[in-house]
């Protein structure tokens, strides 16, 4: 998966607004603004590829999945948690559970006293981001540029110019979430197969 220099953006930012370089006090306004925009790109999906971890192995404590386990991605949100190793030639039983503060919980699990499950899960965001940060998603490059810049303009009082600006970025992300859609880990990994007489997960 590519990644792009927050520079960049910071730079494509600017290149918008027409400017070689903004005060400190924009500078300061704008990295913020495009975290903002860069997390809001990371919330609208489950299924975004560079987050999305499948089947993971995780320690039960007291049929509990904590968010956190050492050598392991720290997890956001869970989707899905088997008994087995899921996806693969057989189907795997899934549990119900529900989260709270302290992880997922499990309801009624197959063994007696079950010592891991098999989660998957949404990684946490890794950001904020600043100009000494390399990493930023091609997936969210654009939009988060345009967005920030819609933002700008919006804090400059160009309610027109930013409501056009919003709509070229809102297109930018509507294309990366039809490549993550299109790629079918939504409908695999992410959701059940549900009828009245039973749900499985495969």
């Amino acid at each position: 998966m590519q990644d792009k220099l927050f520079t960049d953006l910071f730079d494509l930012v600017q290149a918008l607004a027409g400017v070689d370089s903004f005060t400190p006090a924009e500078s300061s306004k704008v990295i913020a603004l495009a975290n903002r925009r860069l997390y809001e790109a990371y919330n609208q999906s489950q299924s975004w590829t560079r987050y999305l971890v499948v089947g993971e192995e995780r320690t039960l404590a007291s049929q509990s999945i904590p968010f956190a386990e050492a050598g392991l991605d720290t997890i956001s949100d869970f989707l899905r948690i088997h008994r087995t190793q899921p996806f693969l030639n057989l189907s795997a039983v899934e549990y119900e559970f529900y989260v709270d503060a302290a992880g997922a919980n499990i309801l009624n699990p197959t063994d007696s006293s079950p010592t891991t499950a098999f989660a998957t899960y949404k990684k946490v965001w890794d950001g904020p981001y600043d100009v000494s940060r390399t990493d930023v998603p091609m997936e969210f490059f654009y939009f988060g540029a345009h967005a920030t810049f819609a933002d700008f303009l919006r804090m400059d009082g160009q309610l027109d110019k930013a409501m056009a600006e919003e709509t070229v970025a809102q297109g930018y992300l509507a294309s990366e979430l039809q490549k993550a859609e299109s790629q079918r880990n939504n409908n695999i990994t992410v959701r059940r197969i549900s009828t009245h007489l039973s749900r499985q997960s495969r």
